[in-house]
C-alpha cells in the first residue's frame, strides 16, 4: 500500500513538472515591451525579436510552477503574432510570470537571475524607466 501511494506521488510530481514546461513560442512577428507604468515599445526588427524570443524559449524549457505570483513594479513583455497577443510575461530581476492570454489557462512562475535574460534586460534598460509608486 505504501509503495502505491509513493508511486502515485511520484507520478503526480512528474506530471506537474511536465505541465509546467512551456512549449516554444513560434510564428512571432513582434514583441511589445514596457516598464511598469511607462509607455511601451514595439520591437519588429527580426534580430531584436529573435534575440528576446530565444531567451523566452530557453526559460520555457525550465520547470515552472503553476502559480500566479503577484509582482510589484514589473516589466511587461507581450509576444505578438500580427496584432494578436500569443503570450504575456511580467518580469522582475528575480522572477518571471507568464500570464494567461485566453480564459481558462493557468499562470506560471519561474525564479530567475538577471543573467537568464541579458538581451531583454538590455532592451528594458533602454526604454522609459518604470513609474512605481
Amino acid at each position: 500500500m505504501v509503495s502505491r501511494v509513493a508511486a502515485f506521488l511520484v507520478l503526480v510530481a512528474v506530471s506537474s513538472a511536465a505541465l509546467a514546461q512551456r512549449p516554444p513560442l513560434r510564428g512571432v512577428s513582434a514583441i511589445r515591451i514596457a516598464n511598469y507604468g511607462a509607455p511601451s515599445v514595439l520591437l519588429e526588427k527580426r534580430d531584436e525579436v529573435a534575440a528576446i524570443l530565444e531567451e523566452l524559449n530557453q526559460l520555457r524549457r525550465k520547470t515552472w510552477r503553476r502559480e500566479d505570483t503577484a509582482l510589484h513594479c514589473y516589466s511587461t513583455v507581450m509576444v505578438m503574432q500580427g496584432k494578436k497577443r500569443i503570450a504575456e510575461f511580467r518580469v522582475r530581476p528575480e522572477q518571471i510570470v507568464e500570464r494567461p492570454v485566453d480564459k481558462g489557462q493557468s499562470a506560471y512562475t519561474l525564479v530567475i537571475e538577471p543573467a537568464d535574460m541579458p538581451r531583454l534586460s538590455q532592451m528594458l534598460s533602454g526604454i522609459a524607466p518604470a513609474v512605481c509608486r
